[in-house]
């Protein structure tokens, strides 16, 4: 029987047996005995044993409150039990969820597959010859997201791939200044209607060329 059904029961079962304790009265019926008049010479002396022997209503009525009394303080104990072994269990679930993977998890230096990313990426910029400025910026950050992919890094269900390597790089201590200079020149560039020209592309270039740096500062590259 699954628990909520078993719960659902127990406490209905509860409710009843409550409901009939605090009535105070019987479900089953009784009748007041007529006292046996003189008159009749016929009754055996069993019979008057018999008769004798029988439990007054009151008295009858008083004990099945008193066993009604218990078997609902029993029927709460269960149902408190059940209510606290369904509801701790789904406690402990809803305590785990992705952990959050800190800066000094895995050591102090970048990922290497992130100091090459960040290379190639400024490599690749440099070597770009021609073409509209803002292709040149948009390509030099995709080339560090999938670095960031690569690094073996978490990324939080809530990031972006766009604020995943943002947050990358400010753990491994990258200049605050450039990593913002070109993510906000990459976002217009990319889904801005401003044009992007050579001048902001140069600024972009100087900004990656830092990022390198710092990471490789960070590795220990010198």
């Amino acid at each position: 029987m699954r628990p909520r059904l078993a719960l659902a029961l127990l406490v209905g079962a509860a409710v009843v047996v409550i409901a009939i304790a605090a009535n105070g009265t019987s479900p089953v019926p009784y009748r007041d005995r007529e006292p046996p008049t003189a008159a009749v010479p016929t009754m055996t002396q069993s019979t008057s044993k018999t008769a004798d022997l029988d439990v007054p209503p009151s008295a009858a009525a008083g004990s099945l409150v008193a066993v009604l009394v218990v078997l609902a303080g029993a029927a709460l104990v269960v149902v408190i039990g059940l209510l606290l072994t369904v509801r701790l269990p789904r406690r402990r679930r809803r305590g785990r969820g992705p952990v959050a993977v800190t800066g000094d998890e895995g050591g102090p230096d970048a990922p290497d597959a992130l100091v090459r990313g960040a290379h190639d990426a400024l490599r690749e910029f440099r070597a770009r010859t021609g073409g509209p400025p803002r292709d040149a910026v948009v390509a030099a950050w995709l080339r560090l997201e999938r670095a960031a992919a690569d690094s073996g890094a978490a990324r939080q269900p809530h990031e972006t791939p766009t604020e995943f390597t943002g947050a990358l790089l400010a753990r491994y201590r990258v200049d605050e200044a450039a990593a913002g200079v070109l993510r906000t020149t990459y976002q217009r560039a990319r889904f801005g209607t401003a044009d992007v020209t050579d001048e902001d592309a140069r600024v972009a270039g100087d900004a990656l060329e830092q990022v390198v740096r710092d990471l490789g500062a960070v590795r220990g590259d010198g």
